[in-house]
């Protein structure tokens, strides 16, 4: 008579789900986890007192699903601690954490068991992922790397999507728990701290594993300046370095941001701010080059408070450039951006000036020359944001006209000064 094969019954996961104030988006990540094809999942749901809805929405969610769901809704210090209060509850050997506007590809959990199964010395499965927006449209893929890649390339920044991360519960234990002194970077220092005490025994599930979602109530879309400031503090840490790109990088999303961000100080202020921040981080070298570097940036130099262009560092424009203003009080009468289509044979250049209104201008600019863009304010007495864009298809590359040169932008005009006109 054969013997029957015993089945092993599948293993318990556990899915960890810190949430703040998302009732928008937590209905479509709670069933993202509970109506996965893999059954033996359990969510624990670890609430900050949200105030928007959220505990009527775990209330309604558990009467469909059961103790498949709990939850726990308490005042806490933040992401890192929510996430160690609902691991410290789940009683999975594999522990999954998905944040509550994010989402579950199907077939995630029970590939990431797979992964487990076949190589039972695998302490953590992630996976590749893309980024969503508010309305679950994919933006793009999250740029995600093999477990092969060296420790020193989080150098780079996380290769590691959080959602698509499943950990054995062993493997938490003996690392630790997620460092509650850090408010956004506890993910990235909890991958360090997992690819140096597991080296070889870190797997990947190549497909789609979730989507995380950027939107702007998001913590690491509102906080950009402590994004950075701690990946420095973690990189500082773990592989004692810290490349200026990182700086560079934040510097970008200064200008970008500026003056339409949540921060409202000058421009000059923000930076020297994150300097103060970070220059430990940074050898004397670096920061001389730094310095040298920012003090000839056209971005900083043309701002003022509440103003600027969106020029590339050296001034010059490609086919696109907006003009930004934010007053406070009484608006300035005009903005006033001198220019020079500094083209280094004669051509002629035709700009599409768009106001805040609606209407659209055209001007027609002999090439080379100086010329003066005027963007009238409507007069008001209340606080208020504009922005002027101003395009062009006439370009020209310096690399074709000069040997010499390396440079293969297609340019437009450089702005040589932005001003208030009282």
């Amino acid at each position: 008579m054969p013997v029957k094969k015993l089945q092993m019954p599948l293993p318990l996961v556990s899915v960890v789900m810190p949430s703040l104030n998302q009732a928008a988006f937590l209905e479509v990540a709670v069933r993202s986890v509970l109506a996965q094809s893999y059954e033996n999942v359990e969510l624990v749901v670890a609430d900050g007192q949200s105030t928007d809805g959220t505990i009527e929405l775990l209330v309604q969610l558990q009467q469909e699903f059961g103790g498949r769901l709990r939850w726990v809704s308490q005042q806490d210090t933040g992401p890192a601690q929510a996430i160690n209060t609902a691991i410290s509850l789940a009683q999975g050997d594999i522990i999954g954490w998905l944040n509550s506007d994010d989402v579950y590809a199907e077939g995630a959990i029970g590939k990431a068991v797979d992964q487990f199964t076949k190589q039972a010395h695998c302490q953590m499965v992630y996976g590749l992922a893309n980024h969503i927006d508010v309305a679950g449209n994919v933006i793009g893929a999250y740029p995600t790397r093999p477990p092969s890649t060296p420790l020193d390339a989080f150098a780079d920044g996380s290769f590691i999507c959080q959602p698509t991360v499943f950990m054995r519960r062993g493997a938490l234990a003996m690392v630790g728990p997620l460092n509650e002194g850090l408010h956004l970077a506890f993910d990235f220092e909890l991958w360090l701290r997992l690819f140096k005490r597991f080296p070889h025994q870190i797997a990947m599930v190549r497909s789609i594993q979730a989507s995380s979602r950027l939107h702007a109530g998001c913590l690491t879309q509102r906080q950009r300046r402590q994004v950075a400031v701690e990946g420095m503090k973690v990189l500082s840490q773990h592989l004692n370095m810290v490349p200026p790109h990182w700086f560079w990088t934040h510097l970008d999303e200064l200008c970008a941001a500026y003056p339409f961000g949540p921060d409202t100080e000058p421009l000059v202020k923000q930076l020297e701010h994150f300097i103060v921040e970070v220059k430990g981080y940074f050898s004397a070298k670096d920061l001389k080059e730094m310095s040298a570097q920012i003090r000839t940036d056209s971005r900083l130099i043309l701002a003022k408070p509440g103003l600027m262009a969106s020029v590339q560092p050296d001034g010059w424009v490609s086919k696109h450039v907006a003009v930004k203003y934010r007053w406070t009080d009484k608006p300035a009468v005009a903005v006033t951006m001198r220019c020079v289509a500094a083209w280094p044979v004669p051509g002629k250049m035709r700009l599409k000036v768009l106001t805040p209104d609606g209407d659209e201008q055209i001007l027609d600019i002999e090439a080379p020359e100086e010329f003066v863009l005027r963007f009238e304010v409507p007069p008001t007495e209340l606080p208020g944001m504009m922005m002027w864009t101003v395009d062009t298809a006439q370009t020209f590359v310096p690399a074709k006209h000069d040997s010499a040169s390396q440079d293969k932008r297609k340019l437009s005009f450089r702005v040589l000064e932005l001003k208030l006109e009282e």
